[in-house]
C-alpha cells in the first residue's frame, strides 16, 4: 500500500510491516494521475527494484514517465530492501519539469477536413458537440438531475437539454431547484404520450404514460418566484418563434418549451438501436 505528501511516497509492505519513504521530484502528486503502486510484471515505464545502488534512478524515472505520459506506472520493490538507509536516497527533490506538448498540426488538419466531409454529405441534421454532451436512449430519468447539476457547474453558460415526457416525470421536482439557483437552461420538453424507446425494447401498456399538462405544472413550480417561462408548440412555426423568444428577451430565464409530437414519430438510429437492445434483452441465459 502507499501513501503520498508533496515530494514523498510512502510503501508499506504487508508481510514485515515496515515501510520505506522516497522522496522525489518538486511536484504533488496529488494532482496526478500515477494511480496504484503495487508489484507486477515490469513493462515501459515501470520499475522492479531489487538493489538500493539505482532505486532511486528507477523510482523517479517511473514517476517521470507516469507525470509526461499521464498514464499508471507501477512500483515493484523487495521487502528485504524496506527501511534499509542508503546515500542515494537524499531528501532534496530532483529538479523536474513538464515540457507543454504541442499539437500536430497536420494531424488536426486531417481531422478539420474529414469532419467537414462528414457534415457536407450528412442529408440529416448533425449535432456536433464536446466531450460534454451526452446522448444516450434509455437513460430515463437522468436528463433532468444532469441538466441541473451542469447548468449549477457552469452558470456562465446557457444549458440546452432534450427531454422526453417519460424521463421528465421521474425527476421533475429538479425544475424547482433550477428556478431557486437562478438558473436559464432552456429545455425541450418533447411530449410524445410515453416511453418510446421502451416500445422499440418491449412493447406493452406499460408503457404508456399519463399525460401532464407540463407547462401547467412548472408554472405551478415557479409559484411568481424567480425568473420563468412557459410555452406549448405543434408547429414548426411555432416552435421557431418560441426558440427566438427564449434566446432574445427571454434570455435571463429558466425557459420551458413542451413540444408535442406523434408517438411514433421516431429516428431511424433510434429504431435500430432499440431492436439491437431488443435482441440482447432476448438472449437465453448464460449456462454458467
Amino acid at each position: 500500500s502507499h501513501t503520498h505528501t508533496p515530494n514523498k511516497v510512502s510503501l508499506s509492505f504487508p508481510n514485515n510491516n515496515q515501510s520505506l519513504d522516497f522522496y522525489f521530484l518538486s511536484v504533488d502528486l496529488m494532482d496526478t494521475k500515477i494511480g496504484s503502486i503495487d508489484a507486477c510484471k515490469p513493462t515501459n515505464g515501470d520499475a522492479v527494484v531489487n538493489h538500493l545502488e539505482d532505486a532511486h534512478e528507477q523510482i523517479d524515472k517511473a514517476i517521470s514517465t507516469a507525470l509526461k505520459e499521464s498514464k499508471p506506472v507501477y512500483i515493484s520493490i523487495s521487502c528485504n530492501l524496506a527501511a534499509t538507509p542508503h546515500p542515494t536516497f537524499s531528501r532534496d527533490p530532483v529538479p523536474f519539469s513538464l515540457t507543454p506538448r504541442l499539437s500536430n498540426k497536420m494531424g488536426l488538419e486531417a481531422a478539420v477536413e474529414a469532419t467537414l466531409e462528414f457534415l457536407n454529405k450528412a442529408v440529416k441534421p448533425v449535432m456536433v458537440g464536446g466531450v460534454k454532451l451526452r446522448m444516450q436512449y434509455g437513460s430515463i430519468g437522468w436528463s433532468v438531475g444532469a441538466t441541473l447539476g451542469y447548468a449549477q457547474a457552469v452558470p456562465e453558460k446557457r444549458v440546452l437539454a432534450f427531454i422526453g415526457d417519460g424521463s421528465f416525470q421521474v425527476t421533475a421536482q429538479d425544475i424547482s431547484t433550477m428556478l431557486r439557483n437562478g438558473q436559464k437552461t432552456i429545455i425541450f420538453l418533447i411530449n410524445n404520450g410515453g416511453y418510446t424507446i421502451e416500445v422499440e425494447i418491449h412493447d406493452g401498456p406499460y408503457n404508456v404514460i399519463k399525460n401532464w399538462n407540463y407547462t401547467g405544472l412548472v408554472d405551478a413550480i415557479h409559484n411568481g418566484e424567480g425568473k420563468c417561462w412557459t410555452t406549448k408548440v405543434r408547429y414548426e412555426e411555432e416552435l421557431v418563434e418560441a426558440i427566438k423568444t427564449a434566446t432574445s428577451e427571454k434570455k435571463d430565464c429558466l425557459c420551458f418549451i413542451e413540444v408535442i409530437v406523434h408517438k411514433d414519430d421516431t429516428s431511424k438510429e433510434l429504431l435500430e438501436w432499440g431492436s439491437r437492445v431488443a435482441a440482447a434483452n432476448g438472449r437465453p441465459p448464460n449456462p454458467q
